[in-house]
């Protein structure tokens, strides 16, 4: 297979998963209140964009300071690409729970680690986030659980960020992509999208 090929059917495989709302992340954070490993996910995984394999590498000194506050930004060479993502900025609810579970803990650790993960203290595994998210689906209520993954996670505020800009080389950037293309397949950004645009633009 060559790797056009490959793209193709990797771009398809994200575009059939929905990102979540923002009112869905609101409900959720409510859902999950309590649940360490829960809560760490959500929050930090909506507001970093980053990739499931990047996002799971973070440790506690990616996100605290020597001094023990908060960092205001996540920053991460992508494994994919082994360039450097933007200094992405952490939301209120992720310095609230970042404050909530990290600061007692060694900066080497890990922080996303289940129950299960102390003994080894490993990160949890890909496979095991993607079900996380599909209960979380599930918990609130969507019926097709199948048209979401860890990609929703990562496109839900890619998504957010471009209905309210309509500007994609902001969400390349924040998205870490090589190039506009795979930003504009990513949001599925289609002709109509642009043409939208254009026809509410008065000059």
């Amino acid at each position: 297979m060559s790797e056009k090929t490959r793209s193709r059917h990797f771009f398809k495989e994200v575009l059939s998963k929905k990102p979540l709302k923002e009112n869905q992340v609101k409900s959720l954070r409510k859902l999950v209140e309590g649940k360490e490993l829960h809560e760490l996910l959500l929050n930090i995984g909506c507001d970093a964009m980053l990739r499931s394999s990047d996002l799971l590498s973070l440790k506690v000194k990616d996100v605290v300071n020597e001094d023990g506050s908060v960092k205001e930004y996540v920053k991460v060479r992508q494994q994919k690409t082994k360039n450097y993502t933007l200094d992405i900025p952490l939301s209120k609810n992720s310095h609230d729970v970042i404050k909530k579970y990290l600061l007692d803990k060694e900066p080497v650790s890990w922080i996303f680690v289940g129950n299960k993960s102390h003994y080894t203290k490993s990160p949890i595994t890909q496979k095991q986030y993607s079900r996380i998210v599909k209960c979380w689906v599930s918990s609130l209520g969507i019926s097709n659980v199948g048209d979401y993954s860890t990609h929703s996670i990562r496109r839900t505020k890619s998504s957010l960020i471009y209905q309210k800009t309509q500007n994609v080389e902001v969400c390349r950037r924040l998205l870490g992509h090589s190039n506009i293309t795979a930003t504009s397949a990513y949001l599925g950004i289609e002709d109509s999208d642009a043409l939208e645009v254009a026809r509410n633009i008065n000059i």
